[in-house]
């Protein structure tokens, strides 16, 4: 597999964590999890093996299992599959409606940053969140 795929697989698996994350699933039982992923998919189930594939980065599952996968998370398929765009389906657009001075300001800040700095922003995000949802529960 070339370090390109294997990179993009990787990042897909994290993203794929952080959505699980924030919907409340623990990815420490991947058989619940599988039962729970063929809930979505009534034509044809999916195997423990496969999740597990996608959770370490070793396979994406294929376009139409993506779309469900995004919609039961609450995600946007593309910032799923490829890391694009924002990451939830309508808070992107609700929040930049309702800041659209501070996001503009935001977005004009992120793009002056070097790919190491975006990391580093993109983990401290990660972090808040995290905590944020520790505090939930």
């Amino acid at each position: 597999m070339s370090k390109i795929i294997h990179n993009e697989n990787e990042e897909f698996a994290k993203r794929l964590f952080l959505s699980l994350e924030n919907v409340g699933y623990e990815v420490k039982n991947i058989t619940h999890l599988t039962i729970e992923i063929n809930k979505l998919f009534s034509e044809k189930s999916i195997t423990s093996h496969a999740v597990r594939k996608w959770l370490n980065g070793q396979t994406i599952p294929a376009h139409s299992r993506l779309l469900r996968l995004a919609d039961w998370l609450g995600v946007s398929p593309s910032w799923l599959r490829f890391g694009e765009g924002g990451m939830y389906k309508s808070d992107i657009k609700q929040f930049q409606q309702s800041h659209d001075d501070q996001f503009s300001m935001l977005l004009a800040k992120i793009k002056a940053l070097t790919s190491e700095e975006l990391n580093l922003v993109i983990n401290q995000i990660d972090l808040i969140i995290k905590i944020r949802n520790m505090k939930r529960n």
